[in-house]
């Protein structure tokens, strides 16, 4: 978008762990369809088949953040569902990358702990 302050993409360690985790199941189109999502999060934060996230627990995010997960597809099959879970804050155009899961791995989402561990690490509350 002409004129719009790019968004800067901050991955946390979670994320570059579960990565590489289904990165090796899934190879070179898991990668391809990372790399063409995150490139499309830059210009749209909000994309049809992504949805704000409940948070964790009674966790509250810093002002100016939201919490989001989106659906990706890398094949066919409950292991070709893809989860990728994200923060956006519109006042800094930071996209921070929480946790990138697949459907076999966690039928709805990973646990709340583990989840709230994620982000008080990531945002420092």
């Amino acid at each position: 978008m002409t004129g719009s302050t790019p968004y800067s993409i901050e991955a946390s360690d979670k994320f570059n762990r579960s990565f590489k985790e289904l990165k090796k199941v899934h190879r070179d189109s898991f990668v391809a369809l990372v790399a063409k999502t995150l490139e499309a999060l830059i210009d749209d934060q909000y994309p049809n088949h992504s949805r704000n996230e409940p948070l964790p627990g009674k966790i509250q995010l810093p002002e100016g953040w939201t919490f989001h997960k989106l659906k990706l597809w890398v094949s066919k099959g409950a292991s070709g569902q893809i989860r990728l879970m994200y923060l956006v804050n519109v006042t800094t155009c930071t996209i921070r990358l929480v946790w990138i899961y697949s459907h076999e791995h966690f039928a709805k989402r990973p646990p709340d702990d583990d989840l709230k561990s994620v982000l008080r690490e990531m945002l420092d509350f």
